[in-house]
């Protein structure tokens, strides 16, 4: 392997395949922050996929994490650090529509690349990671795969285009998963179009070594899928969704998120999975769930594109409010988890959630 590029917290190398090119490898090295996304790595991702795109010799890119994780999300606490530092208000909303204009522009790019990304997710993949997953080409799941959208303990939403990713969800399980932070496994993932393989953790070197060793002559594309289904797949731990199918349907079909909530709490009793989503919501921001119910019904038929957009402007007001502030401090500060957030389910209503919508007012 051939070191191209070294930094902090990405390291970018390339693989000789058989047929005289080369992968790229890309890897995720922030694991002390479970390569959680800040604006550096962002920043880093897309020059090199950039350099990549217009290197003939790459036939196609390898993403994965360091340790332990893909990526846990979005590095909220340096979010938070850099909003808390902003002169005014609209500084702080500035630098916040900076950072998610990075990071959604990251997607979008990724999601239209011209060559094919394959991503390992094995490991922790919540928030940002998913995003990374949705506008991978491939993806590769393990039996240690952990998935969630966890924002409404931190008084965000499930953001990073999971508006348009789950979506793609059978019987809007995904609107179950972010209005409840639930954790998921890679039979969830292959069921809601978020994966394509399932391979053994302790096989990614193999896998990669498969890759080399394929004649790259024919359509990339193609030449991955021959080369992965020649490896032996790997038995994933029973889908979550599919047990709690008719649980999960008396959820999201309720009239409001109020409702909805309070349901999850009526059926917590019926397995340890509902139980914990149960608890989540009980310690969840209510205004992250009703911003989740809100968008998944507004971005049933919006491309990835305008779903981003969208987004760019909603979790860029989430995060200059006093609930992002709160559930930072609560989750990774004091660590105490009893936020206070600024309003209860009931007082949620839709006046206070079409706010988040109103267009920014940037540099004026």
């Amino acid at each position: 392997m051939s070191n191209d590029v070294t930094d902090s917290v990405l390291l970018a190398s390339t693989l000789p395949t058989a047929s005289g090119q080369s992968l790229g490898i890309l890897t995720l090295n922030r694991p002390k922050a479970l390569n959680s996304l800040n604006l550096e790595l962002i920043t880093a991702l897309r020059s090199q996929l950039l350099a990549w795109q217009q290197d003939a010799n790459i036939v196609a890119i390898w993403l994965q994490g360091s340790d332990k994780a893909l990526c846990a999300g979005g590095d909220i606490r340096e979010l938070q650090q850099r909003n808390a530092s902003a002169a005014t208000p609209n500084a702080a909303l500035q630098q916040a529509s900076d950072f998610f204009s990075a990071e959604y522009g990251l997607y979008a790019y990724m999601a239209r690349y011209s060559k094919p990304i394959i991503t390992w997710c094995g490991g922790i993949v919540m928030g940002g990671g998913l995003g990374l997953a949705a506008a991978s080409s491939v993806r590769i799941v393990t039996e240690t795969t952990l998935m969630a959208m966890p924002e409404i303990s931190i008084g965000l939403f499930p953001d990073a285009g999971a508006d348009w990713f789950l979506q793609r969800f059978p019987f809007q399980s995904g609107v179950f998963l972010g209005l409840t932070g639930s954790r998921f496994n890679g039979s969830d993932a292959m069921l809601g179009n978020l994966a394509e393989y399932a391979l053994p953790a302790e096989s990614r070197e193999a896998t990669l070594a498969a890759l080399c060793l394929a004649s790259w002559q024919g359509a990339p594309h193609e030449v991955i899928a021959e080369t992965l289904l020649s490896l032996t797949p790997q038995a994933l731990p029973a889908s979550q969704i599919l047990a709690h199918q008719a649980e999960i349907s008396q959820v999201v079909t309720q009239a409001s998120f109020q409702e909805a909530l309070q349901q999850v709490a009526l059926l917590a009793q019926r397995s340890p999975w509902l139980q914990a989503a149960a608890d989540y919501v009980a310690q969840g921001c209510a205004s992250s769930a009703g911003l989740h119910w809100l968008l998944m019904r507004r971005c049933r038929r919006l491309s990835l594109d305008a779903v981003l957009n969208l987004e760019l402007t909603v979790a860029s007001h989430c995060v200059t409010r006093a609930d992002f502030a709160e559930g930072v401090r609560a989750l990774l500060i004091d660590k105490d988890k009893q936020p206070k957030w600024q309003k209860s389910t009931a007082e949620v209503d839709d006046a206070w959630l079409q706010s988040f919508l109103q267009p920014l007012s940037l540099r004026s």
